[in-house]
């Protein structure tokens, strides 16, 4: 679906990556699931599931994994104007960018 000029987005889940567990394997977000969890928290929200989109983008962890930046946004609305998404960080709290990704800006 095309962006509108001018439409507004806000993000329901801030940047998340990739982690490497204490056992060295790879743990990777699974962000239909996040957002399946999401839409089930806010069912005002439900019936317009065509307007999140998931932004991708490559980066390296401090301790070198090769990992995907993952943002998801929603087009603004009234229903959702106010929203913060740390009021559902437990969906992603393990996954959340580590502060040098945000310092890299």
């Amino acid at each position: 679906m095309a962006k509108r000029a001018g439409e507004k987005r806000i993000t329901i889940v801030p940047a998340i990556h990739g982690k490497l567990t204490y056992d060295g394997k790879i743990s990777e977000p699974d962000v239909a699931w996040i957002i399946e969890r999401w839409l089930d928290r806010h069912p005002d929200v439900k019936n317009r599931p065509s307007r999140i989109r998931a932004v991708r983008g490559q980066w390296t962890t401090a301790d070198g994994l090769k990992t995907e930046v993952v943002t998801v946004t929603i087009v603004a609305g009234d229903d959702i104007a106010e929203y913060d998404p740390e009021e559902d960080a437990d969906l992603y709290e393990y996954w959340k960018a580590e502060a040098r990704y945000w310092e890299a800006g």
